[in-house]
């Protein structure tokens, strides 16, 4: 029978390690005068025992230092701030008490506190950290869609609510490719990263044919005294019970005798869209009382600041607020990219985004109203950056959203040789992030609901040059190569009535910067999100406790709701 000699040797090298530490240990004991063998085998009992007793008292000694109060303790927000909570589990917490001036102290809010805990009169420095552990909370709103395209996840839920700025996705892998009755996973993440899943029942069928717009005929008035092109215009759809009327007439100046030409662009909850061009035939007034053009896109409509003080603004005081931020940021070295980059930045960096109190009386009221105040819907940061870019001569034109009750414009500018889709209003938790330079494939992946009407628009280009855009610092990179395309040629403005001839190139509230290829239309129509990082608690001073500031920003409201 073979034998494993390794093995056996090993073990036997084993025991000879074992039996030379105690002879070893023998040996010492013998030197140091412990020759009984019952002593010999006592004394390493003895030193396992002392260290075993040491260990405990540094234990008990580390506790007794802290007299059984948590050194840190997270609490989450709206709890009932009590001196229980700072006791560690299992100890008596009836002889303690707070030290610190605990009123100071808002349970409603996210901050972090340094106070002092006293147990049995033995005061314990300790911090308080009022947390966000609670998941956002939303309700569902089903979805009854007519293509295969799924809407802004945004739209997707509503009485929206949570301590800490909350993005909105879909979840991964959401496909409603089968059509029919799907459930959609929705998920709600906070500044924490705290989730909810939302379900969200969806209803998906397809509607190809685009609605119909009856009603529409060529118009004539006199200037100053505009009829209510709304009139006799009814829009019909074979699937959607709503659909959606842009009445673009930012080309019409209602005071100023002329030609000029009027849009009505349908379209419905699929995408498919009909646009109707009328003529309108603007006659010399009698010198009556007159009405300003609107000049503003189909959308919110009057003045809802409770002041007139903007209301009675022109096309020439638009334009002269707009020339003095415009020489502050811009100069005759740039070019047109650059420029339109300064100006899409300060917009979205120096004009917040309100819902309430704006003044969409006019073009002219918006943007005098947003320079001035520095805050505007998206109607108002439309304004602004259109009548900067009119300044540049950077030909524009506006876009509407589509498929939504939610109004949303922004601009389509001709940048190196293409069409771009250019955006200055902020998102909710994605800071001072905007679009500059976007392709429509580009667009469709951008934060917010971006989906258009694409009537009545040029073609816009296909290729990126977002390697070159540098949105955060507002720069474009000296690389980007130049495409020499000649500008297109802008069509004639209409100037305010109050203005002089020689403002009147700046004076158009229409997208009066456009080209040959205004008659292209394109029937495509386009098809996202970061969490902020979670505040770290910075204790204040030791005996009374003092808020620290959250390092998070006050996210900015969301454009979609209300009028947008």
């Amino acid at each position: 029978m073979a034998v494993d000699r390794r093995h056996t040797a090993k073990k036997k090298n084993g025991k000879g390690k074992k039996s030379s530490f105690k002879a070893k240990f023998g040996t010492f004991l013998k030197k140091i005068g412990v020759t009984n063998p019952l002593l010999q085998v006592a004394v390493p009992f003895a030193l396992a025992m002392v260290v075993v007793t040491i260990g405990s008292c540094a234990y008990y000694n580390g506790r007794k230092a802290t007299y059984d109060i948590r050194p840190e303790v997270n609490v989450t927000y709206d709890t009932p701030l009590t001196v229980d909570l700072f006791v560690e589990e299992g100890a008596d917490a009836s002889d303690c008490e707070f030290v610190s001036d605990v009123s100071v102290i808002d349970m409603s809010q996210l901050a972090s506190y340094k106070l002092v805990v006293a147990n049995k009169g033995h005061k314990v420095t300790t911090i308080l950290n009022v947390v966000d552990d609670v998941p956002p909370v939303a309700d569902p709103v089903p979805q009854q869609l007519f293509s295969l395209e799924l809407p802004d996840p945004n739209e997707c839920v509503e009485n929206l609510y949570d301590k800490s700025p909350v993005t909105v996705n879909y979840a991964a892998g959401t496909d409603i490719s089968m059509g029919g009755s799907i459930i959609v996973s929705v998920v709600l993440t906070d500044a924490y990263n705290n989730q909810t899943v939302v379900e969200v029942p969806f209803e998906v069928s397809q509607d190809l044919v685009a609605p119909l717009i009856l009603g529409a005929h060529d118009i004539e008035f006199k200037a100053g005294n505009p009829p209510d092109f709304m009139e006799g215009i009814t829009v019909t759809d074979d699937v959607d019970p709503e659909p959606q009327l842009i009445i673009n007439d930012v080309e019409v100046d209602t005071n100023t005798p002329g030609l000029y030409e009027l849009y009505y662009i349908a379209s419905d909850a699929a995408g498919n869209e009909t646009m109707v061009t009328v003529n309108v035939t603007v006659l010399q007034g009698d010198g009556g009382a007159t009405t300003a053009s609107n000049g503003i896109p189909n959308g919110p409509s009057g003045n809802q600041s409770g002041s007139n003080k903007y209301s009675s603004k022109t096309n020439a005081d638009a334009y002269a607020a707009a020339q003095k931020v415009y020489n502050k940021i811009c100069n005759a070295s740039m070019n047109d990219v650059t420029k339109g980059m300064k100006i899409f930045y300060w917009v979205n960096h120096n004009i917040s985004f309100t819902q309430y109190g704006i003044d969409y009386t006019s073009f002219a009221s918006l943007a005098c109203q947003a320079f001035a105040t520095r805050r505007s819907s998206c109607y108002g940061h439309w304004a602004c950056c259109k009548s900067m870019c009119d300044i540049a001569g950077i030909a524009n034109r506006t876009v509407y959203r589509s498929g939504s009750n939610k109004y949303h414009v922004w601009l389509l500018c001709y940048l190196n040789g293409g069409w771009y889709h250019c955006d200055a209003t902020p998102w909710p938790g994605y800071g001072h992030y905007f679009i500059y330079m976007m392709t429509d494939a580009e667009l469709a992946g951008a934060p917010g609901n971006h989906r258009f009407l694409s009537s009545g628009l040029p073609a816009r280009s296909t290729h990126s040059m977002q390697q070159y855009i540098n949105i955060n610092s507002g720069t474009v990179s000296s690389s980007m190569p130049v495409i020499a395309t000649p500008t297109p040629e802008p069509t004639e403005s209409s100037s305010d009535s109050s203005g002089s001839s020689s403002d009147s190139s700046q004076q158009s509230s229409s997208d009066s910067s456009q080209n040959s290829e205004q008659s292209q239309q394109s029937s495509s129509t386009p098809t996202p999100t970061p969490v902020p990082d979670t505040p770290t608690p910075v204790p204040s001073s030791e005996e009374t406790p003092a808020s620290v500031p959250s390092s998070e920003e006050t996210p900015a409201p969301v454009p979609e709701e209300g009028a947008e």
